[in-house]
């Protein structure tokens, strides 16, 4: 019997907190962890909680309130869930509020969460459309799917080539679990993604135990699913990242498919989690088996499926269909031949053709907005947020520029620095590529598919729908469009400039630029007609860009590899990157240079320095965001988890001026 209820309450400037509340003697035989209660605020308030966690202690000095009432008898969370979530704050250097806030739709902290009418437009991936077919494994797929199905490891990657035929392997695992009576969580990485693996599904299971979980989908949406959850009423969940977080029951599968991205890490703000390693935990909770799925898998993935025996391959494309022809086109040589466009004229006649035989196109292009940066001819400033150091990017739908990062808005015409109005757009961004697809293919339906549609309720999966019944010969998108699409009469992918993903200052641009063209490349050819992509270049010797063309993975992989054990990055160690900012640059400096003195002199008096080296202090490549200045240092752990608990105890001591911020990103996903 305990005397105190930890009670967590989210209050306006506050944020989402936990106080202690004493527990009424009628509420003592009946309070449960997960359970919402009505609980006293200030002098006058009542709002609604969630109890976390029981004590008999109390700070001295702390006069403690009683719970007024519990709104619910049946618990919101029970303490497993609580579990996973007081790791993920353990790990991810956070505290167990920002998590709870982060797993928990908002909402549920109004009382009247229940008075919440449907939505008015319903989620059409989740139409009813059951197909009466028989699906049949091929003989290298039935051999794989049966590895799997009896290999002891928790978790298996699947690697098999673009068009191989993963996602038939994973309905039937799918199949199995339910049979077995358990539920399935199955994620993608992309909202797109998701619905169409959504709508496959249903035509093979049917709707009525299928949800999807999102940060799309509204939250009287959310609130049903989780009551449904709660009930085990649902079999399959579909999501992006947060689903993860979503309660499931009796589960028995996870399903993390085209496991590489980068999407699966949640930047900002805290919890910086990453769903794989949140999946990973919370298989090992339900004692969950997890399948990875990637026609480039992450390098530590894959390094460590093939060490652990765990690892299985589909080498070959279902039915043997061929993998499509690629080409690179020098734009060095369109341009000294007089093509000064975006468009090779290689691109253009294949598409003319390809279009003439009715089949489709798609054309890759990985920025948003209208253009890359925007320059005053007179006297050469380029246009960047008043916040960040980074270059505004015109969007020509709006008229205004734009900052991605802390999301400034300006309509401005006039160089703030000389007052000219002679500003040019620079670069190439998905809005322009549209709009001169229109003047060199005007004849033909052209539709652009990009983040900001899915804010709209269904649009995306309306264009990709129209896309797959034929209605749209070429499909503009960014790196959205290069996974999971599967439209057997797409023939032709162009990437416009082939070269942005390895100019990154990172250590890991090789590994995204070698996956987002091979993915994208994989779009072409997946029906009865061989495929052809084109990469257009200004480095055609760059050595991953040869790689990607030859759509070797295996040879990839190891020159990777070689450079990661030379430089000990992952898998060979781990990274904890922490990042000082303050709206002074000295003051930023400074704390960063004391952070990385001290860390030093305690990881050397364990004689630790050779297996936990710092990196820096140095500027951030991005080296201010939201007006203030940011260094950081990186470390290298090789002691696993003795060498993360060291790092993280070292950090949670330490104190700064309420003028200085502190960021821990644990497995970065970048280091700009």
């Amino acid at each position: 019997m305990y005397k105190y209820a930890l009670v967590l309450v989210d209050v306006a400037k506050l944020g989402t907190k936990t106080f202690s509340y004493l527990i009424p003697d009628d509420f003592k035989d009946i309070i449960k962890i997960g359970q919402a209660v009505v609980v006293p605020f200030g002098p006058r308030r009542k709002i609604k909680g969630y109890i976390v966690g029981f004590s008999n202690y109390l700070e001295e000095g702390i006069k403690a309130k009683y719970i007024n009432d519990i709104l619910e008898s049946e618990p919101l969370f029970d303490l497993e869930y609580l579990k996973l979530l007081e790791w993920v704050a353990n790990y991810y250097f956070c505290d167990l509020p920002t998590v709870l806030k982060t797993a928990l739709p908002q909402k549920f902290f109004e009382k009247n969460v229940k008075k919440y009418r449907k939505p008015k437009k319903e989620n059409i991936a989740l139409k009813e459309d059951k197909e009466q077919i028989e699906h049949k494994l091929s003989p290298q797929q039935q051999k794989v799917y049966e590895e799997i199905k009896h290999v002891n490891a928790q978790t298996s990657l699947l690697y098999g080539i673009t068009g191989s035929g993963k996602t038939e392997i994973y309905f039937k695992l799918i199949e199995d679990t339910i049979k077995y009576g358990k539920n399935v969580l199955f994620m993608a990485p992309e909202i797109a993604l998701v619905s169409q693996l959504t709508m496959r599904t249903i035509k093979r299971f049917g709707s009525q135990s299928v949800a999807i979980w999102h940060s799309s989908i509204s939250e009287a949406e959310k609130f049903g699913v989780w009551e449904k959850l709660k009930n085990n009423e649902i079999k399959i969940l579909f999501g992006a990242r947060s689903a993860v977080f979503a309660p499931i029951s009796n589960l028995g599968l996870i399903i993390i498919d085209e496991e590489h991205d980068t999407s699966y890490k949640q930047t900002m703000p805290n919890p910086r989690y990453c769903a794989k390693e949140v999946a990973k935990k919370l298989a090992q909770l339900h004692g969950a088996k997890i399948i990875l799925g990637s026609a480039t898998p992450d390098i530590e993935s894959f390094w460590e499926a093939k060490n652990t025996n765990s690892l299985f391959e589909l080498k070959n494309r279902y039915n043997n269909a061929q993998l499509p022809d690629v080409s690179i086109v020098d734009m060095r040589s369109e341009r000294l031949d007089g093509n000064l466009g975006i468009f090779s004229r290689t691109l253009i006649n294949k598409t003319k053709e390809t279009v003439e035989r009715g089949e489709q196109v798609i054309f890759l292009i990985n920025r948003r907005g209208f253009s890359s940066y925007t320059q005053c001819m007179e006297c050469g400033q380029v246009l960047e947020c008043k916040k960040c150091a980074i270059p505004l990017i015109y969007h020509s739908q709006s008229n205004s520029y734009k900052c991605h990062y802390c999301g400034y808005e300006t309509k401005v015409a006039k160089c703030e620095n000389c007052q000219s109005e002679e500003l040019e757009n620079f670069g190439t961004g998905s809005q322009r590529v549209e709009e001169i697809a229109k003047k060199i293919f005007d004849n033909m339906n052209i539709a652009r598919l990009y983040s900001d549609s899915l804010s709209k309720k269904n649009e995306h999966i309306e264009i990709l729908q129209k896309f797959q019944q034929g209605e749209i010969n070429i499909l503009i998108g960014t790196q959205m469009i290069a996974k999971g699409l599967d439209n057997p009469n797409v023939t032709l992918v162009g990437v416009i400039n082939a070269d942005l993903s390895f100019n990154l200052p990172d250590y890991r641009s090789s590994e995204r630029g070698f996956s987002l063209l091979t993915q994208v490349a994989g779009r072409s050819g997946r029906g009865e007609n061989k495929g052809k992509v084109i990469f257009q270049t200004y480095n055609e010797d760059n050595l991953f860009l040869q790689k990607a063309k030859e759509q070797d993975y295996l040879s990839f992989f190891e020159k990777e590899r070689e450079l990661r054990e030379k430089y000990d990055y992952p898998p060979y160690s781990k990274i904890i990157r922490v990042i000082v900012s303050s709206n002074q640059e000295y003051m930023a400096e400074h704390a960063c240079c004391e952070i990385a003195l001290h860390l030093e002199n305690y990881i050397k008096k364990l004689s630790l320095d050779e297996r936990i080296i710092t990196l820096g202090p140095v500027p951030c490549v991005i080296g201010k965001i939201r007006g203030e200045y940011r260094y950081n240092i990186l470390i290298k752990n090789k002691l696993a988890q003795k060498g993360h608990d060291i790092v993280l105890g070292f950090l949670r001591k330490i104190s700064l001026h309420n003028d200085i911020k502190m960021i821990v990103d644990v497995d970065p996903s970048d280091i700009l």
